[in-house]
Formats: structure tokens, C-alpha cells, sequence
């Protein structure tokens, strides 16, 4: 189920209110990296470059050579999640330079919105 525009924006505000108040956490909350499709492709050609080996080792009862298979399977898939560390594909969160630190704090602003709403039903 889609969120609405009004739900959407009130989203984007808490967002922006915890990358205000606590950047860290906000980061910890950000994908650390992600996998570059060259590293995914040959990882996959790796890893099914073992199971070949692995399929040959069956056909020919060479119980040693399915270890070998399983190391290279192992070995492409650990090539595939690892990389440099610490590099983020997100981009940096975006700041509004027209807010100042003045500024009411969300639920501040909630807290009057709900107040004028009871007025104009209670009026």
C-alpha cells in the first residue's frame, strides 16, 4: 500500500529530525556498502566454476578434487561480500541551509497542528 503525500512528507520530517539529533545513529542505519556488479559477476563465474569442478569430481569419484570444488565455491562467494570496507553507496543526507537552529522541533510542530484541529472541530 502507497503512502499518501501528507504521510510521505511527515516521513521525509522524522527522517531529517534523526539525522538532526543523533547523526550516528542515522548512519548506522545507511547500507555500509553495496556490491559492485563487476565483483558480482566474477564472484558468480567463480562460484559456478566450482560447482563444474564439483559436478567433474562426482563423475569421476575424486572425493579430493570435491573438496577443492567447495574451497572454490566458498572462495567466490567470499569475494563476492568482501571489498573495501567502509566505502558508503549512499549519498551523504541532504541539508536545508533555510532552517536555523530556531526552529520548533517536530513534535512541537504536531502538537500545534493537533491543538488548531480540536479548536476548529470544537468551534
Amino acid at each position: 500500500m502507497a503512502l499518501s503525500e501528507y504521510e510521505q512528507e511527515m516521513l521525509a520530517q522524522l527522517e531529517e529530525q534523526l539525522r538532526d539529533e543523533d547523526p550516528k545513529l542515522a548512519q548506522s542505519f545507511q547500507p555500509a556498502r553495496q556490491v559492485s556488479l563487476k565483483r558480482l559477476v566474477i564472484g558468480l563465474f567463480i562460484v559456478v566454476a566450482g560447482l563444474g569442478i564439483l559436478v567433474a569430481a562426482v563423475a569421476f569419484s575424486m572425493s579430493w578434487l570435491g573438496i577443492i570444488a567447495f574451497v572454490v565455491m566458498l572462495g567466490g562467494a567470499l569475494y563476492i561480500f568482501s571489498g573495501p570496507r567502509g566505502l558508503s553507496s549512499a549519498p551523504p543526507a541532504p541539508t536545508d541551509s533555510r532552517r536555523g537552529p530556531s526552529r520548533e522541533s517536530f513534535m512541537a510542530r504536531q502538537q500545534d497542528m493537533w491543538e488548531r484541529r480540536r479548536e476548529q472541530d470544537g468551534s
